[in-house]
Order: C-alpha cells, then structure tokens, then sequence
C-alpha cells in the first residue's frame, strides 16, 4: 500500500491547460442580428484539455480526470468555461481503505473562456486497403470518418465511398495441359499442349504451346517380309527380316519360290524387291518389282509387277527417304489394308483439327 497520509495528499494539485475549441457553422450561412434565435446552427467542438497532476509525492493510485467541456454559441461569440478536472484515486486491493483527495483549489483552473474559431466540418476518408484477392477483380474498403470525429457534423456533405472495385492480377498463373501426341510417327515432328490462365489475366509470360519431338511408333524399326503359298495370305508362310535372300537361300528356309502367291511387307519405312530370277537378275534380265509398307494379295503382287509367281529372290530394305514420314509402298490393285501414313497435308489438317477440338 502507498506510504503516503492525508497531510501529504493535500499538498498535490491538478493543473489544466486552456481547451482548443473550434465552431462548426453550416456553409454560407451568417447572424442576422444579436439575438440567439436568429443565429444559425453551428456547433462547437472541444478536445478533451490536457491536465496534469502535480504532487512532490509518487502518487500510483491517482489520476486525472478532465472531460471534454461543454461550449455554448451565443451568436457573435463561443463561450467554452474552464474545464472540470478533479483527482481520482483508486484503492489497490490489498488495501483497505483509499487516500481522500482534498478539494479542489480555484487557482487549479484555468480561469476565463476560450474563444472559437470558424471551422468547416470535413470528411476524412483514409487510404485504401488492399484488394480482397490477389488473382481477377474484387473489393477494397476504407473508414471514413468526420474531422470533428462526430459523424453528424458532417451531415450536409456527401460521404466518401468506403468501398470500391478492384483488381490484382500478380498471383494468376498459367496452367499448361499434357503434352499432346507428335504429329510425326517416326522422326522429327512437332507436339502441343493448352496452356489456360487461371484467372481473368496472367502478367507472365506464356509457357510453350509447341515443342520439337521424334517419332517413335514401333514400325519405325520395324522391317521384314512375310511371303505366303496361298493367293489370300493362306497356305505354308515365311518370315524375312532384312537382308538378301538368293533362290537357295529361299529353299534352304523352306520356301517353293514358284508358290509365293501373296506378300506382307511391315514396317513403316520398309520395302521388299522381289525378282525373276534367283541372283539377284545379275546373270539374266528378267523383271524385279519393290513394294513398299502393306498387304498383297495375288492380284496386287501382279500389278505391281511381279509375274506368274515366280519370285526368285528378294531383298529386304528400309528406302532411303527413312527421315521423312512416308511409306514409299508399292502400287497396285489388291494391296489390302489402310495401313499409309498420312501425307504431310493430311497431317497439318489433323493437327489443325487437334487444336482447334483442345481450344473450344
């Protein structure tokens, strides 16, 4: 508990400075005549005075207590009287009983009135907050209040908005799809992907829609032949993987050379040269015929030039235009099966499609 009596209390004192006050009167507007009912509404506004409590003592449980002083208008003059400051003291509570401040002294005030100036009541709006979202539009808010701090006062001007639209765009990302399948089987080619912004714009720069790739089907390695005895891919047949087989060759595997009624060639960018004789035509001049990726009956075999089944020998190969995306095939009625790449107008119109089917 203070260590302080009664006697020692006394001897404190309250002092108060003078209150700023300030008269709030509608716009344009003026006293007629000296009498109070003529006068216009204004009103009168004083900050709280600022008061100290003066003692030789620590004085902890005491303090000053100055309300804001309540002004008068008589029209031509302000009267705002001295403030009321008063000691309060408070009792800790492990004490029992709480010193009495002593009355208040007259020469503790500020004695006298204060005069007003003519002020126009304002509002004052503060800064924005930041945009309730960082990716499209949304709304920022702010106070606003009166420069009198009483809202009334500001009564006859509009009000400043307290929200408002907004939009930030830092935090919208894009977000790019799978890479799509490569226009080329085998080789060099090129892939795409949708790349969407989520959100209503992205300030980034846009990832890549296309990059370079390689085909990689499996017909790209792919090449052998496969000859049958029956006219429509029946009877005895025979695998030939790539190289060159001469009429012994052939008889060594098991093939009857004039049976060969029907052949499939598989591999994209493999081709089969059979011809009439056993070596190749290298002893004798008879006819030879290449066919490219594909089936052929007996019909196709003729029409592409192979004659009364007599296949000889033959030579598997890849051609040499292996880099593009083109099967070099034979042609010839019979030839079974849509296996053909596509040309490259055929595949520009695919991708076309492709991408336009990923942007709707």
């Amino acid at each position: 508990c203070p260590k302080m009596n009664q006697t020692d209390l006394e001897k404190c004192h309250v002092q108060c400075q003078e209150p700023k006050c300030n008269m709030f009167c509608p716009k344009n507007t003026v006293c007629k005549d000296n009498t109070t009912l003529a006068c216009p509404k204004c009103t009168t506004r004083c900050e709280e005075p600022q008061c100290n409590f003066v003692c030789n003592h620590n004085v902890d449980v005491c303090k000053t207590v100055c309300p804001e002083p309540v002004c008068t208008f008589d029209c031509g003059k302000t009267e705002c009287p001295h403030p009321k400051c008063t000691m309060a003291c408070e009792t800790p509570p492990e004490c029992s009983s709480k010193p009495t401040p002593p009355p208040v002294k007259n020469d503790e005030f500020v004695v006298g009135t204060a005069t007003a100036g003519v002020g126009q009541a304002h509002w004052v709006p503060a800064p924005w907050a930041a945009c309730s979202t960082t990716c499209g539009t949304g709304t920022q808010t702010r106070p606003v209040h009166c420069s009198t701090k009483h809202d009334e006062d500001c009564g006859e001007h509009p009000k400043p908005a307290t929200a408002q639209a907004c939009s930030d765009y830092e935090a919208c990302q894009w977000v790019p799809g799978a890479w799509g399948n490569c226009s080329a089987r085998c080789g060099p080619g090129e892939q795409t992907r949708a790349v969407a912004c989520a959100g209503d714009k992205c300030l980034a720069a846009r990832p890549a829609t296309t990059q370079p790739c390689v085909g990689t089907h499996p017909e790209c390695t792919q090449c052998a032949a496969v000859a049958y005895g029956g006219p429509n891919f029946d009877g005895w047949s025979l695998e030939f993987k790539e190289g060159e087989y001469t009429v012994s060759d052939m008889e060594v595997m098991g093939a009857r050379c004039d049976d060969i009624s029907s052949l499939k060639v598989v591999g994209l960018y493999c081709q089969t040269t059979v011809y009439e004789f056993g070596d190749f035509n290298r002893q004798h001049k008879g006819w030879e015929a290449t066919f490219g990726r594909g089936a052929y009956d007996r019909m196709g075999l003729v029409h592409g030039g192979a004659k009364d089944n007599d296949i000889s020998s033959l030579k598997v190969h890849r051609h040499a235009s292996q880099g593009a995306d083109q099967s070099g095939e034979g042609s010839g009625a019979g030839r079974t099966g849509d296996q053909t790449p596509r040309s490259g107008a055929a595949a520009a119109g695919a991708l076309a499609a492709l991408l336009l089917a990923r942007l709707v």
